[in-house]
């Protein structure tokens, strides 16, 4: 068997300047951060003589200067095979991150955002933290792959200005937590000129802030349930020729209640991200030919169509109110029949 040890030290330091300018009424804010973080990391790698046996631990240790904390995250990656077609893998990591991405949303431009980064200050931007852990099950033979996986992330220190709430939390500053869930499995086979791809996803993701919701769990923004992609490609000789299908359950989004308090100028909601979109379906298209043009210039084509069969898919939906006080629906819709062309030349 053969074995490693690794150990280093890591210095980072890391700035964000964020400036504001606005012309009327005249406003100009500049601030600038910095984070210095100093880590000691150990690594242990292993392999067995016949590559039956693979394992990796690790340790790192971050210190942050300006808060004076210290970090430690174990990482393990294990890899086994047996039953000659059979691999077992099982991965677990806790990680930390000093930097965060706010957003701001313009109620004026329709739910525009404007992203900034901001290092975390140890109060309302906490550092944020990860645990997270897999075990999965892989059969490779003559061809035929067969995947499963089973996860579980837990990441906290996440602020609600992070996550680009557009309900009742949207001007909230909060932190909290998001964990999720799920399984993971893929089929592929491979034929002589033709490969065949088949995947399904299930998870649950859930936020879980301080002062949300009563302190409640409620779905996250992003929490798609059920997942299926399918693909088949074939290739013969330049030609190559691929049709995909992307299906989804819908993502979350809040409701305003049917009973609205006329007398002031705020949308009361129903019970964050209770309501579901309509599932997500798109078929694509694309084929690609490659050529010379010369002996040493080779040149590719290619054509696709997003959304072949030109269906109607909402990917968001959000509230306002209109000047006469009644509430406007806002739905951003993914793009319909969309065909793209291109030409590569490579010399």
């Amino acid at each position: 068997p053969s074995s490693v040890l690794n150990a280093g030290y890591q210095f980072n330091e890391v700035g964000v300047t964020n400036l504001e300018d606005i012309n009327d009424p005249r406003f100009r804010n500049f601030i600038k951060e910095v984070l210095r973080t100093h880590s000691l990391y150990s690594e242990f790698e292993f392999k067995s003589n016949n590559n039956q046996t693979y394992a990796r631990f690790g340790l790192r240790g971050n210190y942050i200067e300006k808060f004076s904390d210290f970090y430690f995250e174990p990482r393990i990656s294990f890899n086994q095979k047996f039953l000659r077609y059979l691999r077992l893998e099982i991965l677990g990591e806790l990680k930390s991150q000093s930097i965060a991405q706010i957003i701001d949303l313009q109620q004026d431009f329709f739910g525009i955002e404007k992203r900034r980064w901001q290092l975390a200050d140890d109060d309302k931007v906490p550092v944020i933290t990860s645990q997270q852990a897999s075990i999965g099950l892989n059969y490779n033979r003559n061809g035929f792959l067969i995947n499963a996986e089973a996860y579980i992330k837990n990441v906290d220190g996440i602020t609600a200005r992070s996550q680009g709430f557009q309900n009742q939390f949207q001007l909230v500053n909060d932190t909290g937590a998001y964990t999720i869930k799920g399984v993971d499995f893929l089929i592929n086979k491979q034929f002589n000129k033709l490969s065949t791809w088949l995947s399904y996803s299930y998870s649950k993701n859930d936020y879980q802030f301080k002062n949300l919701n009563n302190g409640n769990e409620f779905p996250n923004n992003i929490d798609i349930r059920n997942i299926i992609n399918a693909s088949v490609t074939y290739n013969f000789n330049a030609l190559k020729v691929g049709v995909g299908m992307n299906w989804h359950s819908g993502r979350p989004y809040t409701s305003p209640l049917d009973l609205q308090d006329d007398s002031n100028n705020t949308i009361e909601y129903d019970l964050p991200n209770s309501s579901r979109l309509n599932e997500y379906l798109r078929t694509d298209i694309s084929a690609t030919y490659s050529f010379k043009l010369s002996d040493d210039i080779n040149a590719e084509a290619g054509a696709s169509i997003w959304n072949l069969l030109n269906k109607k898919n909402t990917i968001n939906r959000f509230y306002r109110h209109n000047d006469d006080a009644s509430i406007a629906t806002i739905d951003n819709e993914s793009l319909y029949f969309t065909p793209n062309f291109s030409f590569r030349v490579t010399f």
